[in-house]
């Protein structure tokens, strides 16, 4: 065993001193979420890294980093704590900690990638004072192997000698702003170098960072007896690590995406790449040199009588097109080595994984070894501030700069919140055998917060909290907008759902009378029991009126509202007469309302059956059958009633008897009875933007489910235009559950919307992937190939991506509940 060595000396800043007396800076490259399906993105994002690294050349050696950093779940939830309701708190403890120890049993630590890029400043700008440079470098010729405490030097070298590189940073700093490059912090960079000796073992990033120290990191000892591994020993913990070579591309290297690509392994894994320019004319002359020795190949085959070999033909061709190619300015070939780094509680599982990586890269048309005796040799390669060693040409690449953007360093898959409750799994667009599998590949959980958007989080694209749930019957639009119900009952948030179709209340009694449940879950039980559920039945006299616009809502709305309504049962095109009767019979009814007086929307009906112009008498006498034994008795009463009132912080409102047409049906086909429970929809629509805007101090949630029903109509679409304006000022989120994106993705109001999660509807797929920004001519087939529970989600940050939805705890599934499953239904799945 030996004690492990790094070429650094000292930091300060985001600066790395070494030994040999260069200096690094470092930065992180603020990732980027790009769905692979969108290739004109993809292609684009090549495109700026090609210019960034051509522009990076000039600093001849830079060191690009993607490391899985922990994800420190628990600290997100920590911190997600401070939404939650008081009488929630238990309950949201117990399921957050039930989250992470499910989540790191699965995955064994979730971790997301981190890309770090460090560049060595060029010295040829930097005037260091020469009698501090004789210091430094006299102090180098004397310090140990072991990072020692530098006591007053290193503090002198923080004050005098990194000063002499402030310029050279700054222009540095500029280069990597233009790649959302930002630099380290002291103590991150810190960490970073301590990284590399702690892979793959137990340990707290917040820990570590806390206690960052220049002396500790190297404080680990390797051993590099074993072939094909190192095992790595700290105070606290021990494993196994393989550096896994990329030693072969094919010829084209376009769409070898090795970053990206390696992010697809079933386990976490580093991928690290060294990069050293080459000067022009040593390019030139290799090439010269090559391009002869092809040509005398071919020459020698052609003397013989043989055909040029295809292998020498390919080659002279590659040959001529880098010759052109390095004649320009801006181009210049790159040597580099890169690894995928692999780790392992024991040694064969070590190896188990170094192995899948070959096979999964070998799929990408790259190809890897896994070296058995210069395992200690890579580990020193690697380390921060080490330079690449072209003399050394084992495994070592060439290639243009536009060969290294192809590698697309710094994009992953990320979507959602980075505080937030879990909802399911990123699915790379790749092929699964059913939903069950999805899952079961993905290492990238989808955390989601439904009230950020509106609280100008840095990168945030909207200002809308609302959120779209679309998609055809059957794929899972229910399921997850009951999920988030759920989630969000438990914040500090007032709550409303609207069932027209009365579901929940059955599965969620179902739950509760569960013995299992009971005994097992208490917390949860008791949870269920705080949701308060109203039922509009119109068979019930104490139910008439509830949502009579005349008594919830203000004069100017519940005139715009009254007509709303009665438009839905009553023609007033080309009745004129009829029509000012009506909207004199409003005024008049809510001006008697304002003086006090028990009055609502009935008395319009009675004033019409009162006027001396039989046409108005004849639709006031027809509007008060339509009214009579309706469910329509809900909107239009006299008044004697209370109307609808939430004052319980959890809230479901069912329908009783509500007959709703299909989203398919057009309007002109709605049955009497659909235009009534149309209307109705309406005034529960208006109920729940008055919901929402009554205090702008509290935070509001709605869901409505079947909300299409609102935007069927020119008439309904008004009103739920209104719902959605109220979230732009007030903490309220709209969840508009709906089978159709049409409304939802007019250009004009393509805002409003600040989230939404896209389920399959065969009809509108070209409309779905546009709203998600998705390319449609692309990406048709892979909507129709999405299994049930699968939607494309766009968050507020304006990320799109494929995603595979999932509750953690069994006992909920009965109150997500869509549809009775029958023991046929079981047995189907039990035969071959």
């Amino acid at each position: 065993m030996s004690t492990l060595k790094t070429p650094m000396k000292t930091m300060k800043g985001n600066l790395l001193l070494t030994r040999t007396g260069d200096v690094w800076a470092y930065y992180r490259i603020k990732s980027q979420s790009i769905p692979m399906q969108n290739r004109k993105v993809v292609e684009g994002y090549k495109r700026n890294w090609k210019s960034f690294f051509e522009e990076l050349t000039k600093y001849k050696d830079f060191h690009l980093m993607m490391y899985p950093q922990e994800y420190r779940l628990g600290e997100r939830f920590e911190d997600l704590g401070y939404d939650v309701a008081a009488d929630s708190e238990q309950m949201a403890d117990y399921y957050l900690e039930e989250t992470v120890q499910i989540l790191n049993s699965r995955l064994g630590k979730v971790t997301k990638n981190d890309f770090i890029l460090g560049v060595r400043l060029k010295t040829e700008s930097v005037k260091v004072d020469a009698e501090l440079k004789e210091n430094v470098f006299s102090m180098f010729s004397t310090a140990t192997d072991t990072i020692i405490n530098l006591l007053g030097w290193e503090q002198d070298v923080s004050a005098s000698f990194f000063q002499q590189y402030q310029e050279a940073e700054d222009q540095a700093a500029s280069v990597a702003a233009s790649v959302n490059g930002m630099r380290l912090t002291e103590e991150e960079l810190i960490y970073v170098n301590r990284y590399n000796f702690l892979r793959g073992l137990d340990h707290q990033v917040g820990e570590e960072i806390e206690n960052a120290s220049v002396n500790a990191i190297t404080n680990t000892l390797i051993d590099p007896t074993s072939p094909s591994v190192l095992k790595v020993n700290s105070d606290q913990d021990h494993g196994y690590l393989s550096f896994v070579v990329i030693d072969e591309f094919q010829h084209n290297m376009a769409e070898s995406e090795l970053f990206y690509e390696a992010q697809s392994l079933p386990f976490p894994v580093e991928v690290e790449m060294k990069v050293q320019a080459e000067g022009k004319s040593k390019t030139k002359m290799d090439l010269n040199l090559k391009h002869q020795q092809l040509k005398e190949s071919s020459n020698e085959q052609n003397k013989t009588g043989d055909r040029t070999d295809s292998s020498v033909s390919a080659s002279q061709y590659l040959v001529r097109h880098l010759q052109d190619e390095i004649k320009k300015d801006d181009v210049s070939m790159m040597n580099w080595l890169s690894v995928i780094i692999v780790h392992g509680k024991d040694k064969k599982q070590c190896m188990h994984r170094a192995k899948l990586v070959t096979r999964h890269m070998k799929q990408a048309g790259i190809t890897c070894r896994i070296p058995l005796a210069d395992q200690l040799q890579l580990f020193y390669k690697f380390l921060p501030g080490e330079r690449l060693d072209v003399t050394n040409r084992n495994w070592l690449q060439k290639t243009t700069q536009d060969g290294l953007a192809e590698g697309l360093f710094g994009v992953n898959a990320d979507v959602g919140s980075k505080v937030g409750f879990f909802i399911g799994w990123i699915d790379r667009f790749n092929k699964h055998q059913d939903l069950e599998s999805a899952i079961a590949s993905s290492r990238d959980p989808v955390l989601f917060h439904p009230f950020l958007a509106n609280q100008q989080v840095k990168g945030s694209k909207t200002r809308s909290p609302h959120v779209l749930i679309t998609g055809d019957t059957g794929n899972g639009k229910s399921y997850l907008a009951k999920l988030l119900f759920i989630y969000i009952s438990m914040l500090d948030v007032k709550c409303l759902y609207i069932d027209p179709k009365k579901e929940l209340r059955k599965w969620i009694n179902k739950v509760m009378r569960d013995p299992w449940v009971k005994k097992d879950f208490p917390l949860y039980v008791q949870h269920l029991e705080k949701f308060h559920f109203i039922t509009l039945d119109s068979e019930d006299k104490k139910n008439w009126g509830s949502l009579d616009p005349i008594v919830f809502l203000p004069p100017m709305q519940a005139k715009e509202m009254v007509q709303v309504v009665f438009s839905q049962v009553y023609d007033f095109r080309g009745k004129d007469d009829v029509h000012t009767a009506f909207l004199r019979a409003i005024t008049t009814v809510l001006e008697q309302r304002e003086k006090g007086k028990q009055i609502g929307s009935m008395n319009i009906i009675e004033l019409m059956q009162d006027d001396e112009e039989p046409s108005v008498k004849k639709a006031g006498d027809f509007l008060c059958e339509v009214v009579a034994d309706s469910i329509l008795k809900l909107c239009i009463h006299d008044g004697s009633n209370e109307s609808l009132s939430l004052d319980k912080r959890i809230n479901i409102i069912e329908i009783e008897n509500l007959d709703l047409p299909e989203a398919t049906d057009p309007i002109e086909s709605y049955t009497n009875s659909q235009l009534k429970s149309s209307a109705v929809m309406f005034a529960l629509g208006k109920f729940c933007e008055l919901f929402g805007s009554r205090d702008k101090e509290e935070r509001t949630a709605e869901f409505i489910d079947e909300a299409w029903v609102i935007t069927s109509s020119q008439q309904g679409s008004k009103v739920e235009k209104q719902m959605r304006r109220v979230g732009r000022s007030y903490n309220n989120a709209l969840f508009f559950i709906s089978q159709s994106t049409k409304d939802a993705i007019r250009e004009e109001e393509s805002g409003n919307f600040g989230v939404a999660f896209a389920f399959d509807e065969p009809t509108e797929r070209k409309d779905v992937l546009k709203w998600v920004n998705m390319e449609p001519s692309e990406n048709e087939e892979m909507l129709e190939g999405m299994f049930q529970g699968q939607c494309l989600f766009k968050d507020y940050y304006g990320r799109t991506a494929k995603i595979s939805i999932e509750c953690l705890f069994d006992e909920w599934y009965g109150a997500l509940e869509t549809i009775e499953r029958t023991e046929v239904a079981d047995a189907e799945e039990k035969y071959l």
